[in-house]
């Protein structure tokens, strides 16, 4: 949590939009995105931040129509995902700059054993439903997945850590 900053730092983000696991999902976090780097955001959020997750499962998701449905068979399973947006900017979430909530509910399918299983996953974003849709959000929240199976150490990052805790 301490390398954030001091990884980002040297890169020019404006525009770009930086995707995180919940462990950066931190208001210091969403700041210097923003406010330093002029960039964007699509932060998981879990039960290390137990008010604004409930917040975001209280949130009205059978009501939103803003959503989008991806299928895909790999890695010995077969996965549906149902992803919802919501603009959440009149609706106190007390989240910094967020302008969406997001809800992924994930279907997975173990094509050996058949064993199903589902999972909810929620996201905020300071992207407004003009700049990025259910389906972009989704895409977004997918290719962090990507890299969270890839790279499970931030071995990179020790040396830029140094004295950042």
């Amino acid at each position: 949590m301490t390398c954030f900053a001091a990884l980002l730092e040297p890169f020019d983000l404006t525009g770009v939009t930086i995707t995180a696991d919940a462990l950066h999902t931190q208001r210091g976090h969403v700041r210097f995105l923003v406010e330093e780097k002029k960039a964007h955001y699509v932060l998981v959020v879990k039960a290390n931040q137990p008010e604004l997750h409930r917040r975001l499962r209280s949130l009205p998701w059978k009501a939103v129509t803003a959503r989008r449905y991806d299928r895909a068979t790999g890695h010995g399973r077969r996965e549906t995902r149902a992803t919802r947006a919501l603009t959440v900017t009149d609706l106190g979430l007390d989240s910094p700059y967020a302008a969406q909530a997001v809800r992924i509910l994930r279907h997975r399918t173990d094509l050996t054993t058949g064993k199903v299983s589902r999972e909810t996953v929620y996201a905020v974003t300071d992207l407004t439903s003009h700049q990025a849709s259910p389906q972009r959000l989704g895409r977004l929240a997918r290719s962090q997945w990507t890299i969270e199976n890839r790279l499970h150490a931030c071995v990179a990052c020790v040396p830029v850590c140094e004295g950042y805790g």
